[in-house]
């Protein structure tokens, strides 16, 4: 495989550019099944024909943070929020690792910090197991970083010409690189890997040029097929009652939460679709789902934050399944009082009374237009038992629950998911 690039004449490299730019797509959304030479990518925008050809690269896409599975010649892939776990073999031999500079206006103060720091930032690091490429510092012509990449080392490390610089996120953040020889077409598995498409337009098609592959985990491996399947949507709220949930729930439904923190309504109109997978395949329906968004919205604005919520319904509505709105768990005392409504209409921000005054008013106006929508109201179970489970809670300066008002939680929900289960 050959990974360079053949760089135009200056004279014409901005017609090339814009060339490129005409007819360059990405998509990203759920695996659905097409045939041999190909699949389909669904989002909320709609369904995407792909077709790959004997060019197309594939690569798994891995939180860097999951480099800690790579075992010998194995990587453990930990699907998130979830135990399931996937081995992948990487072929042996070197590994050369490419970065690249964004554009030419950084050019210099990379250059500067591999210098000086020995240090190169772990961003957009592409991996191509078995490979050994030319190696090269960037230059205005060639943006790229490219060394041999030693996964042994702690922190990792680039080697180029002879001098080793440290690859890792050291200022902060967390980043993903894609693993390339790693996976192949054949991997491009329906249902329970998402995939981020990169080609151009040929008529309705779009031809790969670039496939990067996230397992998402199948929905329905560990499922009792004689029982219900529940979906709860939610953020690391819903994280803190799983477990009180999946206890009270144990025997009676197959419990399913998306492979991620649902974050705020933008995340779940935008997502809703991959989420739900594909409910219209035998065994992979849902019975009952529950959902909620609301401490990620908590900065946003009326009409932003509604017509996000009546996006996700529609989509939640398509599954046929009984749907739960969860009324967002309050903000405790130990935060400033909420204020009024900015000049552009948003809400105060995390802050306490910023949930009863704004966002679950908001929300249950979207829900009376959906009377088939039933209500857990959460805010108002941690608001009657300020003075007893949720006393410390009110008192201090976390969203969170852990412990027994953790689990109480999602006893509660599980409770309404068994009244509403007996209506169908």
């Amino acid at each position: 495989m050959n990974y360079s690039i053949a760089i135009p004449p200056l004279g014409l490299l901005a017609l090339v550019s814009l060339a490129i730019a005409a007819d360059s797509v990405t998509v990203e959304g759920l695996i659905t099944p097409r045939d041999d030479d190909g699949m389909y990518v669904r989002n909320p925008d709609g369904q995407f024909e792909i077709e790959w050809t004997k060019d197309t690269q594939v690569a798994l896409e891995v939180n860097t943070r999951l480099f800690k599975g790579l075992k010998g010649e194995r990587l453990h892939y930990q699907v998130q929020a979830s135990r399931e776990v996937i081995r992948f073999a990487l072929p042996k031999g070197p590994i050369t690792g490419i970065i690249e500079v964004r554009n030419k206006g950084q050019l210099e103060n990379k250059l500067k910090e591999a210098r000086e720091e020995n240090w190169i930032g772990e961003h957009g690091l592409r991996l191509f197991f078995g490979e050994s490429l030319p190696q090269q510092m960037p230059t205005p012509e060639d943006l790229r970083f490219i060394g041999l990449w030693d996964p042994t080392a702690k922190p990792h490390t680039l080697a180029i010409k002879g001098t080793k610089y440290e690859v890792s996120l050291k200022k902060g953040g967390q980043t993903s690189a894609l693993l390339f020889n790693v996976l192949s077409t054949k991997d491009c598995k329906p249902f329970v890997t998402r995939a981020r498409v990169v080609g151009r337009k040929k008529g309705a098609v779009i031809v790969a040029e670039e496939v990067h592959l996230k397992p998402i985990g199948d929905q329905s491996a560990g499922d009792d097929p004689k029982l219900p399947r529940y979906l709860f949507i939610g953020d690391s709220i819903s994280g803190n009652y799983d477990k009180g949930l999946r206890e009270f729930l144990a025997g009676k439904f197959n419990l399913h939460h998306p492979p991620t923190n649902c974050g705020p309504s933008a995340k779940g109109r935008s997502s809703i679709v991959e989420w739900l997978g594909a409910y219209r395949q035998p065994g992979r329906h849902w019975d009952v789902i529950s959902f909620n968004h609301g401490h990620w919205d908590s900065n946003n604005d009326k009409s932003t934050y509604r017509e996000n919520l009546e996006k996700i319904i529609a989509e939640l509505k398509k599954t046929k399944g009984k749907l739960i709105w969860v009324t967002t768990c309050p903000v405790p005392n130990g935060y400033p009082p909420a204020g009024d409504l900015s000049k552009a209409g948003r809400a105060p921000g995390r802050t306490a009374g910023v949930m009863r005054n704004h966002l679950n008013p908001w929300a249950l106006e979207v829900m009376k237009k959906h009377p088939g929508i039933s209500i857990c109201d959460q805010w108002q179970f941690v608001k009657d038992n300020g003075d007893g489970l949720y006393k410390d809670f009110w008192d201090g300066k976390n969203v969170h629950f852990s412990d027994k008002p953790a689990d109480q939680l999602g006893e509660f929900l599980g409770m309404q998911v068994l009244e509403v289960a007996k209506t169908r």
